[in-house]
């Protein structure tokens, strides 16, 4: 395979990793939403679910980056054999767990 493959292949991981961290990002703002909450409307109780949705957003995206990188590693692994096979079976199951965890926040939305 050529030079050009590799590189598309480190480009793909760099957007996996780019994604995760704007996961866990997004999770540090959201579970950092209580406290302004609470400078809003100061209780005695600084608990809230946003902790909880935070903390699911950062597993997602730490999920992410395994992910990007179990697949980086596999298509080098691939282009080092000089055959690609398609990944059908990891990608159903990790878009399964992302949908999974997006039916969970859905629900704790709920309530």
């Amino acid at each position: 395979m050529s030079n050009s493959d590799h590189l598309a292949n480190e480009r793909t991981l760099l957007a996996w990793i780019r994604t995760g961290i704007a996961l866990i990002g997004f999770g540090f703002v959201i579970a950092k939403f209580v406290l302004f909450l609470h400078l809003l409307k100061p209780t005695g109780n600084t608990q809230s679910a946003s902790i909880i949705y935070g903390e699911v957003m950062i597993i997602l995206g730490i999920i992410t980056i395994l992910y990007g990188l179990y697949a980086y590693l596999a298509y080098e692994k691939d282009l080092e054999k000089g055959s690609i096979k398609p990944k059908k079976t990891e990608n159903t199951i990790f878009s399964v767990i992302i949908i999974i965890f997006a039916i969970f926040l859905s629900f704790l939305l709920l309530f």
